[in-house]
């Protein structure tokens, strides 16, 4: 009987023995998998592409955005990066001792900036030794890119004017000047600095407008009318110098917005069809409201542009006839074109050469 109880109690503590390794280790393995599942769904919910490669470089795991974004499926899992992205940019070496790399590489018309990282963590029971990270910068590179050149083209324009300043005072220090040309060669100074003046105030107002994330708030209202008449009497001189017939069409309009931004709407595209107009022509400008949209039409009938132009003319520092180079900042479409994004528009540009140009822009109400 004694050995009896003994064998039992023996026997008892065997069985709770295996049942608490048993379920200890059960324990271990669901707070395991509900660790790895918690870690996929943060991965998942993360807005940026991640994949995970195993020390052979084969593709273990992606997350949702990669799904979406980069269109991966699950053919692509056991693949190497190289393979995935066709970029041999994933198949460089690390340097010794190099725990981390960054590159960019284009992928279904994006751009992307990728951070390579090493790592000795296990994910699923299989060693992850790469994490890959991708994120759109293409807009990033975009205005990168377009700063450049920005700021390129504004270094050439600037030079001209500068380089005439120096030459034309230098002249006058070195007492190199009859006393007869005094006053042209202040003219021509003053006339250079004054281009210079204007071109940094285009740049200023083109810089602002580039920088706007979301629609302003307008509480000012403008007598659209009274705008146009302003700039129209402002520009008198080159209409007079050109002969020009301005047939002028209009509404009574009242607008919320800010005054000077209609101004330079109303000049630039006035001042640039006079620019581009033979002389004694006439131009046709209508000022009227069309349901939701207020209408600014002006019609030259000018050089006109080639049809493969028609979208440069809004780029900066872009001429319609270079060989002219008539005088001007170069921006003042482009600010054109921002002012009306500013005001959620639209702009309808057509021409032929020789026979004239007519643009249209539409402000929302």
């Amino acid at each position: 009987m004694e050995y009896f109880f003994i064998g039992t109690l023996v026997v008892t503590n065997l069985i709770f023995i295996f049942l608490y390794s048993y379920y200890r280790k059960k324990h271990k393995e669901n707070v395991q998998f509900y660790l790895e599942r918690q870690f996929n769904e943060v991965l998942n919910s993360m807005h940026q592409a991640i994949l995970l490669f195993d020390k052979k470089g084969k593709l273990l795991f992606y997350n949702r955005y990669s799904e979406i974004v980069l269109l991966l499926k699950t053919s692509n899992l056991g693949q190497t990066a190289e393979e995935i992205f066709n970029n041999n940019k994933f198949n460089n070496d690390f340097k010794k001792g190099e725990n981390y790399k960054i590159f960019d590489i284009t992928f279904l018309n994006k751009i992307y900036l990728v951070s390579v990282y090493k790592t000795q963590k296990t994910f699923s029971n299989n060693k992850v030794e790469t994490i890959i990270t991708l994120n759109n910068v293409t807009e990033d590179r975009k205005i990168e890119e377009t700063k450049r050149e920005f700021f390129s083209h504004a270094s050439h324009e600037l030079k001209s004017p500068l380089t005439a300043i120096l030459g034309y005072s230098e002249l006058v220090s070195l007492n190199m000047v009859e006393k007869e040309e005094y006053l042209e060669i202040i003219q021509r100074i003053y006339n250079q600095a004054n281009h210079m003046s204007l071109l940094v105030e285009d740049m200023s107002i083109l810089s602002r407008l580039e920088t706007l994330t979301e629609r302003e708030e307008f509480h000012e209202i403008v007598n659209l009318n009274k705008v146009l008449k302003e700039t129209l009497y402002t520009l008198e001189p080159f209409i007079n110098e050109k002969n020009i017939y301005i047939n002028l069409i209009e509404e009574q309009i009242e607008y919320k917005c800010i005054e000077l931004d209609i101004n330079k709407l109303f000049k630039n595209l006035i001042e640039n069809a006079i620019k581009y107009s033979n002389d004694n022509g006439s131009i046709e400008i209508r000022l009227y409201k069309d349901n939701e949209y207020v209408v600014f039409e002006v019609k030259d009938e000018g050089i006109g542009i080639e049809p493969e132009n028609l979208e440069k003319v809004f780029q900066r520092f872009y001429r319609v006839d270079k060989g002219r180079l008539e005088p001007g900042t170069g921006l003042g479409l482009a600010i054109v074109k921002h002012t009306v994004i500013k005001y959620d528009g639209k702009i309808d540009i057509k021409s032929e050469i020789n026979k004239g140009t007519t643009i249209k822009i539409k402000l929302k109400v």
